[in-house]
């Protein structure tokens, strides 16, 4: 019911895990997990390709009796991508809407309107850039 790392293989193991005196010697023996990346369709699935299991939609290669247990979920890609020590608003000249600038975490501004969405220029970003030098 569990996977493990026993030296440089992976074992599965039912119930507890035995391993003889010998082969405990000198070993580190810690449970074993796939780490897969954030999807929309939470941890997963398996399926067979050319007598292997593998994990979709990451395609990763995995034991045989794996299940979604031995599976850990990486964070939303995007989850700690903004890290807003400060933000900047701007109203719109041209219309009710309020724009905002962020920086992410490489610490480059970032702003949510139109005009850096199509062309990762606009004149909310220069404002901010003018602002912190």
């Amino acid at each position: 019911m569990a996977l493990w790392q026993v030296k440089d293989k992976i074992v599965y193991s039912d119930g507890p895990l035995s391993i003889s005196a010998e082969e405990m010697s000198g070993v580190f023996v810690r449970r074993h997990f796939y780490k897969v990346p954030y999807s929309n369709i939470g941890k997963g699935g398996f399926m067979m390709k050319d007598g292997k299991k593998i994990h979709t939609p990451s395609y990763q290669e995995v034991h045989p009796q794996a299940t979604h247990d031995d599976l850990i979920v990486d964070k939303k890609p995007f989850q700690e991508l903004f890290v807003e020590p400060k933000s900047w608003s701007f109203k719109s000249a041209s219309s009710d809407k309020e724009y905002t600038v962020k920086l992410k975490r490489d610490g480059n501004p970032y702003c949510d309107c139109w005009g850096y969405m199509a062309h990762k220029k606009c004149k909310h970003v220069k404002q901010v850039k003018e602002e912190l030098c």
